[in-house]
C-alpha cells in the first residue's frame, strides 16, 4: 500500500515538471525576429546582405532595426548580423526575400532559396521578389516612409493587392524552387520598385533555365496571368486605346475594362515534328470608363465588344512572341509537351522547340455590364 501511495505522490510531480512549457523559449524582449532579407552581388564577389527586422519596444523611436552585413554565404551573414545585434536574430518570421536583378540574372535564387527548405526555422512561404535597383536601398528607403505601416506589413499587403489586382504572378520560396525543378515550365516573379514616395510593383521578372532574361510591365502580367490559368476570381483592369468613332476623325482614348475569366484552354498537338498550341481564352467585363456615349446602341456595342476582343487577342499574341524569344515558358507548354508527347520531349531541344512553335491566342469576350459613362 505504501509502494502505491509513493507512486502516486511520485506520478504527481513528475507530469507538472514534464508538461510544464518548452525548454527552449525565447522571451521577446531579447529576440529579434527578421521579417525581410535582400540580397545583391558585392564588389568583392560576396553578396550584400540586408536584414530588417521590428522594434517592438513601445518606448523607441525607430520602427525597424537593419543591418547589413557582407559574405559568400547567406547563413555566415546571418552569423555576422548576430554579433553586431542586440537580441538574438531569428528567422522564422521572414516574409519577404529581395534580390538583384543581377543576382536573378545570374540563377542562383534557388541556390539562396535552399537554406530556407534546409532550416526548419525559415518559413518557405516568404515572398520571392526582383527588385528594380539596390535590394539594400530599397529596404532602407522603405523603412524611411514614416507615411506607411511597418515596412514587411505594407510591402506584404501591397504585393498581395498587385496579385489580386492582375498587375504581378504569386511566387514564394517552395512554388519557385518546385517550378525551378521541373523541366518544361519556368518561374516569373513580382518586380518592385521604390519611388520618392511609396514602393511600387512595376510587373513581373521573366525566367529561363533559373536565370531571368526580362520583364513585363504590369498590364502583361494580367494577360499572362489569364494565359497561365491564375487570373480566375481576380479583378484585373484591362486598358484599351485606339477606338474609332465616326462621329469623330481621330481615335478616342480612355477606355477602361474590369476582365472577368471565364475559362483558359490549351491544346497541344505535335505536327510534321513541330509543336503546334492554342490557347483559348474567354472573358466576361465591366466597362469601367467610357468618354463618349452611344451604348445604349444594340450595333455601337458589338463594335466595341469586337474592338476589345481583337485587341486583348493582340496583346496576347505579342506578349508570347516576346516570351518565345526569350525562351521563358511561364505558361508551362514544356510540360504539357512532357506529359502528352513523351517520346518527342525526348529526342528535341525543348528551348529550340519552344521558340519555332507555332502559338496560337483565340479570345472570346463579352460586355456583361457598363461602368460610369460621360
Amino acid at each position: 500500500m505504501k509502494k502505491i501511495v509513493k507512486m502516486k505522490i511520485l506520478f504527481l510531480i513528475i507530469i507538472p515538471i514534464t508538461f510544464s512549457g518548452c525548454w527552449d523559449q525565447a522571451p521577446v524582449q531579447s529576440t529579434g525576429y527578421m521579417t525581410i532579407v535582400g540580397i545583391e552581388s558585392s564588389p568583392l564577389g560576396e553578396m550584400k546582405v540586408t536584414y530588417a527586422m521590428p522594434v517592438i519596444d513601445p518606448t523607441a523611436k525607430a520602427r525597424g532595426e537593419l543591418i547589413d552585413t557582407e559574405a559568400p554565404l547567406t547563413r555566415e551573414a546571418r552569423e555576422n548580423s548576430n554579433r553586431r545585434a542586440g537580441k538574438l536574430m531569428l528567422a522564422g518570421k521572414i516574409q519577404l526575400v529581395f534580390f538583384s536583378e543581377e543576382i536573378a540574372e545570374k540563377g542562383v535564387i534557388s541556390q539562396i532559396n535552399s537554406i530556407f527548405e534546409r532550416d526548419p526555422s525559415d518559413p518557405i512561404l516568404a515572398w520571392n521578389v526582383v527588385v528594380d535597383g539596390s535590394p539594400r536601398d530599397f529596404i532602407h528607403g522603405v523603412e524611411a516612409l514614416q507615411d506607411k505601416p511597418r515596412p514587411s506589413t505594407y510591402l506584404n499587403a501591397l504585393l498581395e493587392r498587385a496579385v489580386s489586382d492582375g498587375f504581378t504572378i504569386d511566387s514564394r520560396v517552395f512554388h519557385y524552387d518546385i517550378i525551378d525543378m521541373a523541366p518544361g515550365i519556368d518561374n516569373v516573379v513580382p518586380l518592385i520598385k521604390l519611388n520618392s514616395k511609396a514602393a511600387e510593383v512595376k510587373g513581373s521578372a521573366l525566367f529561363s533555365s533559373g536565370k531571368m532574361v526580362g520583364t513585363i510591365n504590369t498590364r502583361e502580367s494580367g494577360l499572362l496571368a489569364a494565359m497561365m490559368k491564375t487570373l480566375k476570381g481576380k479583378k484585373y483592369t484591362y486598358e484599351v486605346s485606339d477606338i474609332n468613332d465616326e462621329d469623330n476623325e481621330k481615335p478616342i482614348h480612355g477606355l477602361a475594362v474590369l476582365l472577368i475569366q471565364k475559362s483558359n484552354k490549351i491544346n497541344v498537338s505535335i505536327k510534321d515534328n513541330k509543336v503546334i498550341v492554342n490557347i483559348d481564352l474567354k472573358f466576361n467585363g465591366t466597362v469601367d470608363d467610357y468618354k463618349f456615349d452611344g451604348l445604349s446602341d444594340e450595333d455601337k456595342i458589338k463594335e466595341l465588344n469586337k474592338h476589345i476582343e481583337l485587341q486583348i487577342q493582340s496583346d496576347c499574341q505579342k506578349l508570347i512572341e516576346h516570351l518565345q524569344s526569350l525562351e521563358s515558358d511561364p505558361i508551362g507548354i514544356g510540360d504539357i509537351v512532357r506529359a502528352k508527347y513523351n517520346g518527342y520531349w525526348k529526342r528535341c531541344n525543348w528551348h529550340e522547340a519552344y521558340k519555332n512553335a507555332a502559338i496560337n491566342v483565340h479570345v472570346k469576350f463579352n460586355i456583361v455590364q457598363y461602368g460610369a459613362i460621360k
